[in-house]
């Protein structure tokens, strides 16, 4: 399934990102499929901070959104903006009902709260060269927030509810981050499930990915114990 999730017949955006960020981040290109003009900058080299990104964001971080002068930054506050501006009406993405809604960003939470501070903390001290694998700890709260994520799962389809939304959306970005450094899902059988499923109803999600594993072993696989932890994924 590949299918526009956003009215992009009226829309055009302007995206600030970071390259080895882009994984991670990724959840903006998924909903908007195409119409967004991307513009690539090197946090590392200052890009954030020049006179010109503070004004549109003066907490400089990406990914950063200009909608015809209007600047928004946070990757799940862009995706909640979207969505309610350019999706259909009532858009299951983000649902109206109350209830509805709010079991949505309860999951939004938990991946902001919980589950992407736990691939940092495993994963990024490998990344920047500084251990060559995860301390027991803070592996035990990953699978900790696995073992939710599969509860979240044991009587819907999807993590927020019956319908596919941008909770699945930013869950299976940060899932595909413990994915690219070989995290076994395999004791999450309902997890797995959904993540299949999630990757398939988002619009380029394989070739995202598959541009990401080649970032990710370029920019660090040096660091990464055995060379590369990150699998070459079939083609």
């Amino acid at each position: 399934m590949n299918k526009k999730l956003l009215d992009q017949s009226s829309c055009e955006y302007e995206s600030w990102g970071h390259e080895d960020a882009r994984i991670f981040k990724g959840n903006l290109y998924f909903i908007i499929n195409h119409n967004l003009n991307v513009k690539v900058v090197n946090t590392r080299a200052g890009d954030t901070k020049t006179p010109e990104f503070l004004k549109m964001n003066p907490q400089h971080t990406v990914p950063t959104l200009d909608d015809y002068g209007f600047y928004l930054w946070e990757s799940r506050a862009i995706m909640i903006y979207l969505v309610n501006k350019y999706g259909r009406r009532d858009d299951p993405l983000y649902p109206r009902d109350a209830k509805l809604r709010a079991m949505v960003e309860s999951r939004l939470y938990f991946d902001a709260a919980t589950l992407y501070p736990a691939l940092t903390k495993c994963y990024y001290p490998i990344l920047m060269g500084n251990q060559t694998e995860p301390n027991p700890e803070d592996l035990q709260k990953a699978k900790d927030a696995f073992d939710i994520i599969n509860g979240f799962l044991e009587n819907t389809e999807y993590v927020g509810g019956n319908t596919f939304s941008i909770a699945d959306i930013s869950l299976l970005v940060t899932v595909t981050g413990f994915h690219l450094f070989q995290f076994d899902l395999t004791p999450y059988e309902r997890v797995s499930k959904w993540f299949n499923k999630a990757k398939e109803i988002c619009p380029g999600y394989d070739d995202i990915l598959l541009r990401s594993f080649d970032m990710v072993k370029e920019l660090y696989g040096k660091n990464i114990k055995g060379g590369s932890a990150v699998p070459t994924p079939a083609t």
